[in-house]
């Protein structure tokens, strides 16, 4: 049950980014999956979305744990990643689309706000080895989203 606090968790904006990203994440990556051509990009686009859905569902009942409740935080740039992920436009296109949205992006990423909460002692020692936790699979699957996006626009030459 979620109670209200006189004072908010100076970590609890991380945890609604997170769960937010995640469940937007799982969105889009399926609405790729389900549009390319490329057997092996599918079932790893699908497996990453299965993941980042999953993430929201942990870090948003995280959050309840805690006595919150997860706030939706919008991001303005969903729909249209949505609707590019979602097209018929080639996969090396959209790959490099998406590099190009990242090279835009300015300030601390989520990574290192996260790999920050991790070492902050004051941060609860769950939620710690749940952002631990959370690091190693982001990892996994970046990298093997790399190694196929990699392919993908090696092909695409």
């Amino acid at each position: 049950m979620a109670t209200h606090h006189m004072t908010e968790l100076h970590y609890l904006e991380l945890l609604n980014h997170i769960a937010s990203g995640e469940r937007r994440a799982g969105v889009f990556l399926q609405a790729w999956a389900d549009t390319t051509p490329d057997p092996e990009l599918r079932a790893c686009l699908s497996m990453v979305a299965n993941r980042e859905t999953s993430h929201y569902h942990v870090f948003k009942r995280r959050i309840e744990e805690l006595g919150y409740s997860w706030t939706d935080n919008q991001d303005p740039d969903f729909d249209e990643r949505l609707q590019v992920s979602g097209s018929e436009m080639p996969d090396a296109e959209k790959i490099r689309w998406g590099k190009g949205r990242q090279a835009q992006r300015q300030g601390p990423t989520i990574r290192d706000r996260y790999e920050a909460a991790i070492a902050d002692e004051t941060v609860d020692p769950l939620t710690r080895s749940l952002l631990r936790w959370f690091a190693d699979v982001e990892a996994d699957s970046g990298a093997r989203l790399r190694a196929i996006y990699d392919r993908i626009e090696t092909q695409a030459e």
